[in-house]
């Protein structure tokens, strides 16, 4: 079994690679079998993608520090989603450009007949980041079997029980805006 602090080092460089975030924004997350919780150091100095294992946060079952950097401001959102769902082993939060545009519009991305989509999408309104208030409101959206929620004005929050799924729900959430957009953009010039 892979070390999950290099695991998680890995799903941070690709999604930063990828564009899928801002530099310094965004965090991730690992649940371990004995109830800790591994996660991206607050973003005060480096890019996501640009972390090391030494810059994890080692987190305890009831949120104490147990070793490594300050974590990510986003934490408690990270503790509550894995109290209310046992099953679920990674967290994204994330900024992908088109998938943060729908948030803040308030609008869901529409599917269509060809796209073949795990996606379950919940938005939730605009709660201030690091706060108890966005963290019940993710973690109470996730637990109603959604897998990716959009955050008004914020982002997006990601859960799997793997990190390959995590990656591809977040890549397959932006594709799904792209497309989107791209469906009403050609929709309008064809009424022209």
């Amino acid at each position: 079994m892979a070390d999950p602090k290099i695991t998680l080092i890995s799903l941070a460089k690709k999604i930063g690679e990828r564009q899928l975030t801002i530099s310094t924004g965004g965090n991730v997350s690992t649940k371990l079998p004995d109830g800790r919780i591994v996660i991206t150091p607050s973003k005060e100095h480096k890019s996501i993608s640009d972390l090391e294992v030494i810059d994890l946060s080692i987190i305890g079952p009831k949120g104490d520090l147990i070793d490594g950097s300050k974590p990510s401001v986003e934490l408690p959102m990270h503790m509550a989603i894995y109290s209310a769902l046992p099953e679920v082993s990674w967290v994204v939060h994330a900024h992908p450009p088109l998938a943060v545009a729908y948030a803040s519009e308030r609008i869901l991305p529409e599917e269509s007949p060809v796209e073949s989509s795990k996606l379950r999408l919940a938005l939730v309104g605009s709660e201030a980041p690091g706060s108890e208030a966005l963290a019940k409101t993710v973690a109470a959206e996730a637990g109603k079997g959604n897998n990716a929620v959009l955050l008004e004005g914020h982002g997006v929050v990601v859960v799997s029980s793997n990190p390959n799924d995590a990656f591809l729900l977040l890549e397959e959430l932006e594709n799904l805006c792209k497309t989107d957009l791209a469906r009403k953009l050609l929709r309008l010039s064809i009424l022209r």
